[in-house]
């Protein structure tokens, strides 16, 4: 599946990963193809085989610079897994889109044309893919939060870590650790920026992003990021039972402070006004579950959160409505 390189094109490798087949991510490819400048991009499909994605007819995979099938083996986990593309990616710059993300048309041009700036990581602008439900909202608010469209391009301090570009010089020191590191929670985007990295929004790279749209898919996705990003922060601090204690007694007080801040981010001189009213609520019902979570972490570590949260990246279809489904089980083909 490998085509001859022609590295003098390429100008951003894009990695793409399926633990199943190609129909899983034939829609997301099919949106790159689209791309502005799909000539110049390298596409990388991470799979645990090359027999995985042997179902993509050769028109599916046409148009790119270069397409390359990174074999991975079993699977653990998506981000772990795309870290792997990345010492053999041949562009300077390496974005990462999920199979659930479709890229508008300019969006890799906008990526390629903000790294021109100083820096080493550029978030996408996210845009709702399945906005008829409330849930979905909160979901991609609470996650993405200031990178949700509407947004104003620019420098940010903390950004979100997924349909991310990195300029390829700042993720090869990480060496073999680098997948430990890309996994949720681990901190990457936290030790670039104490490396002296900085990051930016880029306005122009629009994602359309199909989020968990049910109410036991909310919870579970909450609550299992809660818990482990209370675990991580607790062992990574290396808190003593004490204070672990102490967070989880404090554990009620998180969804009431984080609801402030979130909703100000999100909400404050008017911005989102349209929505706001309707998944306020929502919003802090997900908080709630997120603390919860948090609590389970503090006191217990992460269990099986992190195998957990995997699984709504695996198939984002099982997270939504069956309307939903149906709608975009239509479209992927």
């Amino acid at each position: 599946m490998t085509s001859p390189p022609e590295d003098n094109r390429i100008v951003l490798s894009v990695v793409v990963v399926t633990a199943q087949t190609f129909r899983n991510v034939r829609r997301t490819v099919r949106h790159l193809q689209q791309q502005t400048i799909a000539s110049q991009i390298e596409l990388m499909l991470v799979a645990p085989d090359r027999a995985a994605v042997s179902d993509a007819a050769p028109h599916e995979l046409s148009g790119f610079g270069r397409v390359a099938c990174v074999e991975v083996g079993p699977f653990a986990d998506v981000d772990r897994e795309a870290a792997r593309a990345v010492p053999v990616a041949t562009a300077s710059l390496i974005a990462f889109i999920e199979d659930h993300a479709f890229a508008e048309p300019q969006w890799a041009e906008a990526m390629v044309a903000a790294h021109a700036g100083p820096w080493v990581a550029v978030a996408s602008t996210m845009v709702n893919a399945n906005p008829e439900r409330v849930l979905s909202w909160c979901n991609l608010l609470v996650s993405y939060t200031a990178s949700v469209e509407p947004v104003v391009e620019g420098e940010r301090s903390a950004i979100p870590g997924h349909n991310i570009s990195y300029k390829r010089e700042a993720l090869l020191p990480f060496g073999d650790a680098l997948p430990d590191r890309m996994v949720r929670e681990g901190g990457l985007l936290s030790e670039l920026r104490s490396r002296g990295g900085r990051f930016m929004i880029a306005e122009r790279a629009r994602v359309h992003h199909i989020n968990p749209s049910t109410i036991a898919a909310t919870a579970e996705i909450r609550w299992h990021a809660g818990r482990l990003y209370g675990a991580r922060r607790a062992a990574s601090g290396r808190w003593s039972l004490p204070r672990r204690a102490l967070y989880v007694a404090l554990g009620p007080l998180i969804p009431v402070v984080r609801y402030s801040r979130v909703t100000r981010e999100l909400f404050g001189n008017q911005t989102r006004i349209d929505i706001a009213r309707r998944v306020k609520p929502a919003i802090f019902a997900g908080l709630v579950f997120d603390a919860l979570g948090q609590m389970a972490g503090y006191a217990l570590g992460a269990g099986g959160s992190l195998s957990a949260l995997t699984r709504f990246e695996l198939d984002r279809m099982q997270h939504i409505t069956r309307a939903e489904r149906q709608r975009f089980e239509a479209l992927r083909g």
